[in-house]
């Protein structure tokens, strides 16, 4: 079956709330890998120097055995259809089909979606009993579409979902398998005085480039003179300053949509959160600066930093349950040759999770670690932490 001219015209839904779903549920897929709240990190968290820097390349090894398989149509839009079979990693896909092998390592700039095709464009009749949908690497420029074939279009729709929301799932455990823990601050630090207007700050990965991917510590401050500033660090010591944003009313800010996809874009840079909470807090914030900028708002004193402040801090607590870190794993990436991250806690020493989650220490680090005695702090001080004797863990 060949539709090359056809390929080309699909178009995918832009409904928001049918796209992105919910938080809660990771598909048919598990891995038995347990949950951090963020806000349960300890205050006191070793220190860190240098920028975290990952490779993005589509051609890297995928890791272990697949966790998922079946039989898929590929179209493409320059040569035709044909059945495939396809392959789910822990880090990626592969298709091979009676030519070709492709492999494909997801990066965290990577989304998944229904797609379907306009009733009017030519052979369209082709297509009437597939259910397709896309994954995109966007920042690769990359995009392939499979299609679940089924003369009932009740059973098509529903392999189609089972298969959107596994590869959601991989995907947002390659996101959050590069994160340092963390938690997002909303107080500056004392001994860095760029940081006194923050209003939030926290990790996010930007996109340098189609094979590379940073963690930078992200910080947003109130508007001043007409416009607000979204400062780029190494890391959460705040002292050295990768790139500076300036947000003005006009600035673009959108979201990818994409099932669970927490990417999203600030003019021409393009970012990743932790998880689809964290960046709905991230827009929102950024979308509250805007207006206040459109409106020639005044910059804020210090009691109305502090209103701000509090703020964020509230709506972090009612969203708590869904800032839960769903990896505990090793980076599903490698580090690039940039990469001038050291910690004692770092995604490429993942036993100390077993520290920070209670369980008995399998390194000399992770002893230190968990004999650490948080001390209350003036200036990220989180209530919350004591509430909570341990932290919880849920599979996925």
């Amino acid at each position: 079956m060949h539709g090359g001219s056809a390929l080309c015209k699909c178009f995918c839904g832009s409904s928001l709330q049918d796209e992105q779903g919910e938080e809660g549920g990771f598909g048919s897929i598990s891995v038995g890998i347990g949950a951090l709240s963020s806000l349960d990190i300890p205050d006191e968290m070793p220190g860190v120097t240098g920028m975290l820097s990952y490779s993005t390349l589509m051609a890297q090894p995928l890791r272990g055995k697949p966790m998922q398989e079946g039989h898929l149509w590929h179209l493409s839009p320059e040569d035709s259809v044909q059945e495939v079979q396809l392959s789910l990693f822990v880090n990626g896909l592969c298709f091979t089909a009676a030519t070709k092998k492709v492999s494909v390592a997801f990066s965290p700039f990577t989304l998944v979606r229904n797609c379907k095709f306009q009733s009017a464009c030519a052979d369209s009749s082709d297509f009437a009993d597939f259910n397709i949908f896309k994954v995109a690497l966007f920042c690769q420029r990359q995009c392939y579409y499979f299609g679940v074939r089924s003369a009932d279009p009740e059973i098509g729709k529903e392999e189609r979902s089972k298969w959107v929301l596994d590869i959601s799932t991989v995907i947002r455990l390659v996101t959050q398998s590069l994160f340092p823990p963390f938690r997002i601050s909303c107080y500056p630090l004392t001994a860095v005085a760029s940081t006194h207007r923050r209003l939030m700050a926290g990790y996010l990965l930007h996109c340098d480039g189609a094979t590379l991917a940073s963690v930078l510590y992200c910080e947003l401050q109130a508007q001043s003179n007409s416009k607000a500033r979204l400062v780029l660090y190494e890391n959460e010591s705040c002292e050295v300053v990768v790139m500076d944003i300036c947000l003005t009313a006009e600035s673009s800010c959108l979201e990818k949509v994409g099932i669970n996809c927490s990417c999203f874009t600030i003019d021409e840079h393009d970012f990743c959160s932790r998880t689809l909470s964290e960046r709905k807090l991230w827009m929102r914030a950024i979308s509250n600066i805007k207006v206040k900028l459109a409106n020639d708002a005044p910059s804020p004193d210090d009691d109305e930093l502090a209103a701000y402040r509090e703020a964020v801090r509230e709506h972090l607590h009612t969203i708590r349950a869904s800032l839960q870190c769903k990896v505990r794993t090793d980076a599903l990436l490698p580090p690039s040759e940039f990469n001038t991250f050291q910690s004692e806690l770092t995604p490429f020493t993942m036993s100390l999770w077993a520290g920070i989650n209670g369980e008995r220490p399998t390194t000399p680090e992770a002893s230190k670690l968990t004999s650490m005695k948080p001390a209350a702090s003036p200036i990220d001080k989180d209530p919350a932490a004591d509430d909570d004797g341990e932290l919880m863990l849920e599979g996925l």
